[in-house]
C-alpha cells in the first residue's frame, strides 16, 4: 500500500472584525470558529490582524493625524500569551480543530502583525511574525524576525503561512516550500487601497509553484472603518477568500463575494499533491543548482544579555526560541 497522507476539511472565513475592538472581535471569532467547529472543519483559517483589524489609517492620513488610532490599535492589541490566545485556544479545543487566525500582537511598546497557531487541544504552537509591514503600515508594526518563519508538522500535514504582501515576495514562500511546507494559510486584510486580484493570483501562484495546498483567509472592510476613521473614500469589500488546489491553482471552494461574510469549505486529500511533484518541484529534483538560499533563523533581540554557564559566558540567543511558546510545543521544521 505505501505512505497515505493526511485528508481533512479546510474552512476558511471571510469576515469582517469589529474594528479596533479587541473583545468583540475575539468573540466574533470564537463565534465563526464554534460555527465551522460545528460542520466539521479540522483546520480553521480566519484572516490577517482579525484581532482587532488593519490600520487603515495609515495609508489615508499623516502619522501625526493617525497616531490616535495607532494608539487605540495598541490599546486593543492581544498579549501572546494571553486571555485573548486562551480565549481562542478554549474555541479550538471545543472544536478539535486546528486554528489560524491573524492578531496584532502587542510585545513590551511594539505591535506586530502576527499569525497564531493552535492545535486540537487549543495549545498555542507556533505564530508567524510578518517579516517586513507593507508601505506605510511601517508606521504602526515592528518587523518579524526568522525565529517565527517555520513549518509544523501536524496531523493533517507540515503547515506553514505568510501574511499579505509576503506573498509578493520570492524568498518567504520559497524557503516555506523548502522546509517541506505542504498546507500552506495565506492570510490577508481586506484591501482599501488595492486590488484583490493580488490576493488571487499570489494565493494561486504559492499552490502552483510550492505544490501546497492554500486556505486563504481575507477580512471584509465594513463600513464602519470609513465612519471611524472620517474618510468617505473608503469603499467597503476587499475580500477575496478561498481553497486552492496544491500543483493546479485550480480554486477548490469560493471566493466570496468582495463584500460578502461566510465560510467556505473543502476537503484536502494531500495524496492529490503528489503527482504535481514530479512537473515543478521547485526545491528539489526542479531546483536550478546554481541558486541557493540561505536563511537566518535567529531570534533578533534588541538586549543580549551574557548569561555565566559552567564558568563559560554565552550570549543568551545562542538557543533562539519564539516567545510565549511552549519549548515542547511540536515538532518545528
Amino acid at each position: 500500500m505505501g505512505d497515505v497522507f493526511p485528508k481533512f476539511k479546510a474552512a476558511a472565513v471571510q469576515a469582517a472584525p469589529v474594528f479596533l475592538d479587541r473583545e468583540a472581535s475575539i468573540e466574533k471569532a470564537c463565534s465563526l470558529i464554534e460555527t465551522a467547529g460545528e460542520n466539521g472543519a479540522d483546520l480553521i483559517v480566519l484572516p490577517e490582524v482579525f484581532i482587532p483589524g488593519g490600520p487603515y489609517w495609515a495609508w489615508y492620513m499623516n502619522m501625526r493625524e493617525g497616531i490616535k488610532f495607532s494608539a487605540e490599535l495598541f490599546q486593543n492589541s492581544v498579549d501572546v500569551p494571553g486571555d485573548g490566545t486562551a480565549r481562542i485556544g478554549e474555541m479550538a479545543k471545543k472544536c478539535g480543530s486546528h486554528v489560524v487566525i491573524g492578531v496584532n500582537e502587542r510585545d513590551n511598546k511594539s505591535i506586530y502583525n502576527t499569525l497564531l497557531f493552535f492545535d486540537r487541544e487549543g495549545n498555542l504552537f507556533g505564530k508567524h511574525r510578518k517579516l517586513k509591514p507593507t508601505g506605510s503600515e511601517k508606521l504602526v508594526w515592528g518587523e518579524g524576525d526568522g525565529s517565527t518563519h517555520r513549518v509544523y508538522e501536524t496531523d493533517i500535514g507540515r503547515m506553514g503561512g505568510l501574511i499579505c504582501g509576503e506573498h509578493t515576495m520570492a524568498l518567504p514562500g520559497y524557503t516555506l516550500a523548502a522546509m517541506g511546507e505542504q498546507v500552506h494559510i495565506a492570510s490577508w486584510v481586506g484591501f482599501a487601497v488595492a486590488d484583490i486580484s493580488l490576493s488571487e493570483v499570489c494565493s494561486r501562484y504559492h499552490a502552483i509553484a510550492y505544490n501546497t495546498f492554500v486556505v486563504c483567509s481575507q477580512s471584509v472592510v465594513d463600513e464602519s472603518v470609513g465612519r471611524r476613521l472620517g474618510i468617505d473614500t473608503i469603499k467597503p469589500g476587499g475580500a477575496w477568500s478561498s481553497i486552492i488546489e496544491a500543483g493546479s491553482g485550480r480554486v477548490m471552494a469560493g471566493p466570496l463575494a468582495p463584500d460578502e461574510e461566510g465560510i467556505i469549505y473543502a476537503d484536502i486529500d494531500l495524496n492529490d499533491a503528489t503527482r504535481h511533484y514530479f512537473l515543478h518541484e521547485t526545491t528539489g529534483h526542479y531546483w536550478p543548482k546554481q541558486f541557493r538560499v540561505y536563511f537566518d533563523s535567529r531570534e533578533m533581540k534588541p538586549l543580549n544579555i551574557n548569561q555565566t554557564l559552567e564558568g563559560k559566558d554565552r550570549p543568551d540567543d545562542e538557543a533562539p526560541a519564539q516567545k510565549g511558546l511552549p519549548e515542547d510545543s511540536g515538532k518545528v521544521l
